[in-house]
């Protein structure tokens, strides 16, 4: 499963060399310099949207028993990219505009779409209809899904935690490299819902 999330973590040791640059360079006024980082920030974002869709095709074989392999689990998440990508720039945008409103209308979209993602990837359903199932899942259980939503969320930070303690920046790499585990509490409950 590493293997899938390798160009995530890929960026962070791009990150990490970054941090050993001299401070002539890193403070330099270089058009090129410029260009070349805000490019390697959209490509980071590109990357990061294509390994999220590869791994939550990965965790449905894994969890499905099926044969884990990056080359086809890379060419079953190509076939979505795309829109996939919309997908993640209209959750984006509905966060951020939810929690510039207030707390709760962001608090909100987040509980409603928060398995959008994941109806996309197994079902194949556009834009709007993965949100539309995704709001459908958690109607009449919002405040179930929102307490547990929450208990994954300090689960993740307390490892990101421990993992960040990792000196060298090892552990931003080894946080890169456990996307899935990061993944799989929601993806099991997305599986406990929608059956």
């Amino acid at each position: 499963m590493a293997k899938i999330y390798a160009p995530v973590a890929f960026f962070s040791v791009l990150s990490i060399a970054q941090s050993f640059l001299p401070a002539s360079v890193i403070n330099s006024k270089s058009v090129l310099l410029v260009i070349l980082m805000v490019f390697i920030q959209i490509l980071y974002v590109l990357v990061s949207v294509f390994v999220t869709a590869s791994g939550i095709v990965a965790l449905g074989r894994v969890v499905d028993g099926k044969e884990l392999s990056v080359k086809k689990v890379y060419k079953s998440a190509w076939k979505t990219y795309w829109i996939f990508l919309l997908l993640s720039i209209v959750l984006f945008l509905a966060y951020l505009f939810g929690f510039v409103l207030l707390i709760v209308p962001g608090l909100l979209f987040v509980v409603w779409f928060a398995f959008s993602r994941f109806v996309m990837i197994e079902k194949g359903f556009g834009v709007k209809v993965s949100l539309l199932k995704s709001k459908y899942l958690v109607k009449g259980i919002y405040w179930k899904i929102l307490g547990r939503l929450i208990i994954i969320g300090v689960f993740m930070i307390v490892v990101e935690i421990v993992l960040s303690i990792i000196p060298y920046g090892i552990g931003a790499v080894l946080t890169s490299l456990c996307g899935g585990l990061f993944m799989l509490p929601l993806y099991l409950l997305y599986k406990e819902i929608s059956e």
